[in-house]
């Protein structure tokens, strides 16, 4: 399995106008797109060195794209992209994410203050929810070149 139809590579250091690898481009490939509303995506095809050794995608690769994934959500929501470490993240594992299987990202941004924002997603694949998440991030000055908001 390739990406579905629709969904780009995800470049998050060339999109950070960074000229060198990130964390995220050693545990991917991980894809983005913009949903029906606009809101950006994150998704990624479960592979080998995802898993543990039953072939169950790693908590860490599941935890690793849900933050990064409610973080863009921010991006959206701010309407800008500012750099937003995580402060507070809370996960609950549903069910597994079996290799081969698609998994992405969804979320809502429910509360943003000048210096934090708060945003709900989950982790789904077609059966349903793999992980939901609840995220607490602080809203720097420092801007993101390029980001992953479409103007």
């Amino acid at each position: 399995m390739s990406a579905p139809e629709g969904w780009t590579l995800m470049d998050y250091a060339a999109r950070a106008g960074v000229d060198s690898e990130d964390f995220m481009s050693h545990v991917g490939p991980v894809y983005w797109r913009l949903d029906e509303g606009g809101m950006p995506q994150l998704g990624f095809e479960v592979l080998p060195h995802m898993c543990n050794p039953m072939g169950i995608c790693h908590g860490g690769m599941l935890m690793t794209v849900l933050d990064t994934g409610l973080a863009v959500v921010l991006h959206a929501a701010l309407k800008e992209t500012r750099f937003t470490p995580s402060m507070s993240f809370n996960f609950d594992f549903l069910a597994p994410g079996k290799l081969g299987e698609w998994l992405q990202t969804s979320g809502q941004c429910v509360r943003k203050t000048k210096r934090t924002g708060f945003v709900n997603g989950l982790l789904s694949h077609a059966d349903g929810p793999v992980m939901s998440a609840s995220g607490i991030f602080k809203i720097t000055d420092t801007a993101i070149l390029g980001g992953f908001i479409i103007k």
